[in-house]
């Protein structure tokens, strides 16, 4: 078992039964495609202007 498997089951053995895990399946995935997204937006769209060089 790897440490990322090891400490996703500490926070996710945390969590109260009221969320399934199948909801789980969902949201991680969403989560990391909206990190994603927003990084790449930040990078490529809102990258502050570089000077030239003389």
């Amino acid at each position: 078992m790897s440490f990322a498997t090891y400490y996703m089951h500490l926070i996710f053995g945390r969590i109260p039964s009221l969320i399934s895990s199948d909801l789980i399946i969902y949201i991680l995935p969403a989560l990391t495609i909206s990190i994603l997204f927003f990084s790449l937006k930040i990078m490529f769209f809102k990258a502050p202007k570089l000077r030239k060089v003389k």
